[in-house]
C-alpha cells in the first residue's frame, strides 16, 4: 500500500499535449493483483450516479493515470480493480467504506473520453472560461468567486468603469 501518491499522464489535444496530474490519497495492492484507489472524505462522497455522469471524475481519472503507469512508486502496467471512498467523520460510525459500483475500466474510459472533449473544447479560442459553468454543481464556497465579480456585475455595475 502507498499513501498520497502523485501521478501524471499526458494526453493529446488539438493545440498540443495536455498533462493531467493527480494525488491519490491511497493506492493499495490487492490479493488478486489489481489495485484499489481510495479517496478519503470528511464530508459526503459523490454518488455512483454523479461519478458515472462525469460530475465527480477524480477516482476514474486516477484509475486512468494508474493504467498508464503514471503513479510514482506503483508498478507500471497495473490496473485499478476497485475505486472506493472512505468517509472519515469522527462520529458514529467513525468510518464508512463505500466502493464505487460499476466496471472500473469502463469508468476510466468514460472519464478519459469526457476529459478529451473538454481538452478539445478549451483548445478552441472561442470557448469561454465561465466562472461557474454548472451552477447546480457549484460549491457553497469558492476561493476565487471574487475574481469573477459576478456580485458586482449582477448589481448593475457590469462593464462600466
Amino acid at each position: 500500500s502507498a499513501t498520497e501518491v502523485s501521478g501524471r499522464v499526458t494526453l493529446p489535444g488539438p493545440a498540443g499535449p495536455f498533462t493531467l496530474t493527480a494525488k491519490a490519497d491511497r493506492i493499495d495492492r490487492l490479493a488478486d493483483g489489481g489495485f484499489a484507489i481510495i479517496d478519503y472524505k470528511t464530508g459526503l462522497p459523490p454518488s455512483d450516479a454523479q461519478v458515472a455522469l462525469g460530475y465527480a471524475p477524480q477516482l476514474p481519472l486516477e484509475a486512468l493515470i494508474l493504467g498508464e503507469g503514471g503513479f510514482e512508486g506503483v508498478e507500471r502496467g497495473g490496473a485499478a480493480s476497485e475505486l472506493a471512498y472512505w468517509r472519515l467523520s469522527g462520529g458514529e460510525p467513525a468510518a464508512e467504506i463505500r466502493p464505487l459500483k460499476g466496471d472500473v475500466a469502463a469508468l476510466a474510459a468514460a472519464a478519459r473520453a469526457g476529459l478529451a472533449e473538454l481538452i478539445a473544447a478549451f483548445d478552441r479560442p472561442e470557448t469561454p472560461y465561465l466562472s461557474v459553468p454548472r451552477p447546480e454543481w457549484a460549491p457553497a464556497w469558492n476561493d476565487y468567486a471574487h475574481l469573477a465579480r459576478t456580485m458586482e456585475w449582477s448589481a448593475g455595475a457590469g462593464g462600466e468603469s
